[in-house]
Order: structure tokens, then C-alpha cells, then sequence
């Protein structure tokens, strides 16, 4: 915490030293007027505050993370299926952005998961003590070997769960996305139940009321990421 207050320190006393200069130079920030005569160019308040992010602004920004709790993050991840997350901690995020054709294994117990704009992907993990979140992808495929309480679905098209006997009490909260279906295990097989799109409403004399409409419940293959 010391070292955080010292990092504090020197980031104010440079935004005030950045100020002095943008004030002695009376132009707008930005404007430089003419430089050896030509007209335009970086003022040298610009400089000083693109080398003022890339020196203790990210190293403010490392440290805080730290602080806050360890982020593991892959991106952009294609045709892989060793990815492994394997030393996990409970105060762990697991953040996976545009990753596509791959599969990821994430061992142990962390704080949550999230998917975003991934293709064709394969998630297996084992507990989650907060949330599973997939957004704004497509053909998703996840396995819980053991507890999550929530997942969320949001802009996804196809989405398949496969829960253990674990994480039969995990809430599935779904918007905007098709194709979801949550696999439950059933005498060494698993049984599909399609999450529902189309609703049916209703005015009952005083209100109205929403329920699913009927879909059809159907038999699956074992579950390929296993």
C-alpha cells in the first residue's frame, strides 16, 4: 500500500507539472501554433502526457489490478485445444475475448468467468463461486464439473450447458440469444431441455401473464468436450 500512495504522489504531481505547461504555452491543449515553420505538430504537452501513460499510468494501472485480484485474460485464441488456466485462487476472473475454434480447461475454484465474442468454443471448468457470463458469441459449448450458481446468456446464438449433479440448482438467466440448451445427467447420458424463446401472453382479467410457449424436450449424444 506504501508503494501504491508513492505511485499516487508522483501521478499528481505530474498532472500538475502538465498543467503549468499547458498554461504557460496559452493555446488550447493540443495546439502547438507553428513549429519551424510549419504549421500543426504535437505540443509538448501531448508528449508529456503520452509518455505519462506509458510510464506510471500503466504501471498504476498494473498494481492496481494486483491489488483488486488477479485477471487471467486470453484473447484472440484460434484452433487451440490445450488452453489450461490449472493454478486458479477464489479472488481469480477468467475474462475470454474473441477466441474462436478452441477449447479451454480452467481447474480449481475462482470468483467468475467471462465469455465475450468468442466462436466455437469449449469451456470446461470446474467450480465458479459468483458468475458465468456469455455475451455477443456464437456456439458456445460449456461443461460444469462442479458448483456455479448463476449463468448468463446475453446476444449469444447457441449456447449448450452441460451441468453436473453439482450444479443442478444453477440459475440460467438468458436475453436477446437462441439456441440455448441445458443438458441434466441422467443415468450416465444427458437429457436436453431447450431454453425458451417464445413466450405466450395473456390478460387474465386483471393482468397480464407470460409463460413459455411448448417446446419439444429431446435425447443428446454424450457430451463431446469429455
Amino acid at each position: 500500500m506504501a508503494e501504491m500512495q508513492g505511485l499516487m504522489e508522483r501521478l499528481e504531481q505530474a498532472v500538475g507539472r502538465l498543467e503549468s505547461l499547458s498554461a504557460g504555452l496559452h493555446r488550447p491543449p493540443g495546439d502547438c501554433g507553428e513549429i519551424n515553420g510549419v504549421s500543426g505538430g504535437v505540443a509538448p504537452s501531448v508528449e508529456a502526457f503520452d509518455k505519462l501513460m506509458n510510464s506510471m499510468v500503466a504501471e498504476f494501472l498494473k498494481k492496481s489490478r494486483i491489488l483488486a485480484g488477479d485477471v487471467e485474460t486470453h484473447e484472440y485464441q484460434e484452433d487451440r485445444n490445450d488452453l489450461v488456466i490449472s493454478e486458479t485462487e477464489l479472488r481469480q476472473v477468467a475474462y475470454i475475448f474473441k477466441c474462436s475454434k478452441s477449447t479451454l480447461q480452467i481447474k480449481g475454484k475462482i470468483n467468475s468467468i467471462t465469455i465475450d465474442s468468442c466462436k466455437k468454443l469449449g469451456l470446461v471448468l470446474d467450480s465458479v463461486v459468483g458468475i458465468v457470463e456469455v455475451i455477443n458469441s456464437k456456439d458456445i459449448q460449456m461443461q460444469v464439473m462442479g458448483k456455479v450458481p448463476t449463468i448468463s446468456i446475453n446476444k449469444t446464438e447457441g449456447c449448450h450447458i452441460y451441468l453436473s449433479e453439482d450444479a443442478l440448482d444453477c440459475e440460467i438467466v438468458s436475453a436477446k440469444s437462441s439456441e440455448m440448451n441445458i443438458l441434466i445427467p441422467r443415468d450416465g447420458d444427458y437429457r436436453e431441455f431447450p431454453v425458451p424463446e417464445q413466450f405466450k401472453t395473456a390478460w387474465d382479467g386483471s393482468k397480464l401473464v407470460t409463460e413459455p410457449a411448448e417446446i419439444m424436450v429431446s435425447e443428446r449424444p454424450p457430451n463431446p468436450l469429455t
